[in-house]
């Protein structure tokens, strides 16, 4: 699944490297390089997802920021090797705007569940939105008659599906809201493919649909949290 070296530009080296931006910034304002605390004015504090500045303090953006920000350069290591590999392959196969349309949907739909499971919680990280291109890949793939495990995407959602199970530090919700998001717009993307109609209208369509819905999700489960982070 690791895509060959090409002279083509994709959509996918842009989100790398606008998440490396983010890092870099966040870095420069406090953050911790190795993903501890930071600096409480850091840009994890200001502009991570959290429910209660969310619901009371109106900051209802961070249902999208949160999905370019990581807790250290490990966490963006490893988010940005997957988002290479998965990333580029998805969008060879989709095209530039209907992968984006994956990934933002999947991003946003990540927020929502990561809000249901953990409100009181400062969230981050782009595993969301790449757990919605393993979602995207699963759909095409039934989509085609593929069953998963004949295909390299099988064992390795597999394989994320029991991390998040089991390992306590990441987020749960997020990583399935996120792969919900993903295969709802993949699955109209298939559909398209197979209909040889609108193939880059309705898998956008589903996006804007699934992304609404989602902020929408997000904005009530956000009104659970009790907690509510004061920065600067």
């Amino acid at each position: 699944m690791v895509p060959q070296r090409t002279d083509n530009w994709y959509a996918s080296y842009g989100l790398i490297a606008a998440n490396a931006a983010v890092f870099i910034v966040g870095i420069a304002m406090g953050d911790d390089l190795l993903g501890g605390g930071g600096d409480g004015d850091g840009l994890v504090y200001r502009a991570a997802t959290l429910g209660g500045n969310i619901e009371y303090l109106n900051e209802w953006w961070r249902v999208f920021t949160g999905g370019f920000l990581h807790h250290g350069f490990f966490h963006l290591a490893v988010n940005m090797f997957s988002l290479y590999v998965l990333g580029l392959a998805l969008e060879r196969s989709l095209g530039k705007a209907q992968f984006m349309a994956v990934y933002f949907a999947s991003l946003v739909s990540g927020s929502f569940g990561a809000l249901i499971e953990t409100p009181n919680s400062l969230i981050a990280g782009a595993s969301g939105a790449i757990f919605g291109l393993l979602g995207a890949y699963a759909a095409l793939s039934l989509a085609q008659g593929v069953g998963l495990f004949q295909t390299p995407i099988g064992p390795i959602l597999a394989i994320n599906l029991v991390i998040s199970f089991t390992v306590r530090s990441v987020s749960l919700g997020g990583h399935i809201g996120g792969l919900i998001g993903g295969f709802l717009v993949g699955a109209a993307a298939a559909y398209a493919i197979r209909r040889q109609q609108h193939t880059t209208v309705i898998p956008v369509l589903a996006a804007v649909v699934v992304a609404g819905a989602s902020f929408v999700g997000a904005l009530w489960a956000a009104s659970r949290s009790t907690v509510v982070l004061i920065v600067g």
